[in-house]
């Protein structure tokens, strides 16, 4: 299904540049299926409930990451990635809103709980086809239809210095051996800064509309 575009001021420029580079190639084209995204009334419901959980989250991740580094070095990050970033990421939801569910997703996973489900997927691969077209043309934000009638509003991660440490290309030999012990399958490693890394997606029920 060829999705419906979402006129909404975060994702305008990126899709105005992404035709610029594929002239009248149109959307990206690659072997899997395309989100469906929202119209522009959906859209602004999902924005709205959506923007401030991701922003609860991203704040309150880079927050954590920044004091565990700041008082443990590297080790304290590996650590805090390994035990507490998924249990805040839910203490986070539960206390921002409880009928939101908030997730960060990749198909670079670390941690297999953060794996993307079948929407996760087609939203995933749809925005790294704009990123293969052009670099950083993928939007901030972007909302699409979930399951069971929910909307779901994404908001981007790119690699931000400090999480170099654990997920660049050239890791010290020390956090490399933990990496290997702790996520024996990781595939989050090799990111340059900047590098579209993933989404946080926040679900909106569909008796929320």
């Amino acid at each position: 299904m060829m999705p419906r575009l979402t006129p909404s001021r975060s994702v305008f420029p990126a899709l105005a540049a992404l035709l610029l580079v594929s002239a009248c190639s149109g959307p990206p084209t690659g072997d899997f299926e395309h989100p469906d995204l929202l119209d522009a009334e959906d859209s602004a419901r999902a924005e709205a409930l959506g923007a401030p959980a991701a922003g609860a989250l991203a704040q309150g991740l880079m927050s954590r990451l920044a004091e565990a580094m700041e008082q443990e070095g590297v080790a304290g990050a590996v650590s805090f990635c390994s035990d507490e970033a998924i249990p805040l990421t839910r203490t986070i939801s539960r206390d921002h809103d409880p009928s939101l569910e908030i997730k960060r997703t990749t198909m670079r996973w670390r941690n297999p709980d953060n794996a993307p489900d079948e929407w996760e997927e087609r939203m995933l691969r749809y925005l790294e086809a704009m990123e293969g077209i052009e670099p950083g043309s993928a939007p901030e934000t972007v909302t699409a239809q979930g399951p069971d009638g929910s909307l779901r509003f994404y908001r981007t991660l790119r690699t931000a210095p400090m999480c170099l440490h654990c997920h660049g290309t050239d890791l010290d030999p020390e956090v490399r051996q933990v990496m290997e012990a702790r996520y024996p399958e990781d595939r989050a490693t090799g990111y340059g800064e900047g590098d579209f890394r993933g989404l946080i997606r926040v679900q909106i029920p569909g008796d929320a509309r």
